[in-house]
């Protein structure tokens, strides 16, 4: 296996208080942020499904897939929309207890694994990802473009419970073994598809459509509404797409150089914590067409309920960047001692 640790691991294997150690445990919040963020994304998503309105949303993903177009046909729009939710609520409740049981959460992981692999195929198959604003692909619209693109984060945090829960609940065994391969293959996923999303959304800032498309979320948050009154609507853009770039290239060179990567995991964590905090101050996020907040909208609402899951992703890459650079740091302490 990688540096990486799986989840609880810290408390027995690297000495308390060492860098290791500190780093072993950020990943233990990581993992537990990327689990509950994922089951809260499921069910609240699967509650908005009973709704008329996000069965409508819905529908013109499912309308235009090869994979589950049929659907409408043999259940109908709303009835598609009750199933996935009824499929959703099912895979939250199953991700949450398997913390207590670990095999519950072999289900959810499988069940929210095979939701994404569908999901990322709209990405390809329905219209309007492309954006004509900005110049058409690879600039992609807000929705369903970057909303589907999120998803790549999503089925990282889906492989890394199925596999981690294997692991736990066949140590030793065959299974075990498989879900330790899984665990591994998630860790790569989780860095480089957060590696994508914030290259892909840091070249659009250089757009106007993109530009435009943020202020809103900047003009109305107390943490970074004063951008556009130091830079202007496109130079905060601009600003914000070479942080996000600067940090992607910082992610992805973990392999060559860890400490690089815990600066790059760090300035993931705080992109993060500000964009899920435009969820609490955006106009927008209640959906009034199902009767308002609990229930929201696709964009922001669900747009920026995705980012608990890509949050919980960066704290634990942060983690893992620490162990990784404080295990190699040790011989090369030894080494000059």
């Amino acid at each position: 296996m990688t540096d990486a640790v799986l989840p609880d691991a810290y408390d027995s294997t690297y000495p308390a208080g060492s860098p290791t150690a500190t780093g072993a445990r950020v990943e233990t919040i990581g993992a537990l942020v990327m689990r509950c963020g994922l089951a809260l994304i499921f069910l609240w998503f699967g509650a908005m499904k009973f709704t008329s309105v996000e069965a409508s949303g819905v529908a013109g993903f499912v309308a235009n897939s090869p994979l589950v177009g049929w659907w409408h046909a043999a259940f109908g729009i709303q009835g598609t929309s009750d199933i996935l939710g009824v499929y959703e609520i099912t895979t939250g409740v199953l991700l949450l207890a398997g913390l207590v049981k670990p095999w519950l959460s072999v289900v959810g992981g499988a069940m929210a694994v095979l939701t994404f692999l569908i999901t990322l195929s709209f990405f390809f198959s329905t219209p309007d990802v492309a954006e004509p604003l900005a110049g058409g692909f690879p600039a992609i619209s807000a929705k369903p473009g970057q909303f589907l693109l999120k998803d790549v984060g999503l089925l990282g945090i889906s492989l890394f419970v199925l596999g981690a829960s294997l692991v736990k609940a066949r140590s030793g065994q065959p299974r075990g073994e498989l879900g330790a391969r899984i665990f591994d293959f998630s860790g790569w996923w989780l860095r480089y598809g957060l590696v994508l999303i914030f290259l892909w959304f840091g070249c659009m800032k250089f757009t106007a459509y993109e530009a435009t498309g943020i202020a809103p979320f900047i003009a109305n948050s107390p943490l970074v509404g004063w951008l556009h009154a130091a830079f202007g609507i496109q130079g905060a853009s601009a600003l914000i797409g070479v942080v996000e770039i600067t940090t992607a290239v910082l992610l992805a060179l973990r392999p060559v150089a860890p400490i690089a990567s815990v600066v790059g995991g760090a300035m993931a964590v705080i992109a993060f914590v500000i964009t899920f905090s435009f969820f609490f101050t955006t106009p927008g996020v209640g959906e009034p067409l199902a009767g308002g907040f609990p229930a929201i909208s696709s964009v922001p609402g669900q747009f920026l309920l995705k980012d608990i899951g890509l949050l919980g992703i960066s704290i634990w890459l942060l983690g893992e960047a620490l162990v990784g650079w404080s295990l190699r740091r040790a011989p090369m302490a030894r080494a000059t001692a």
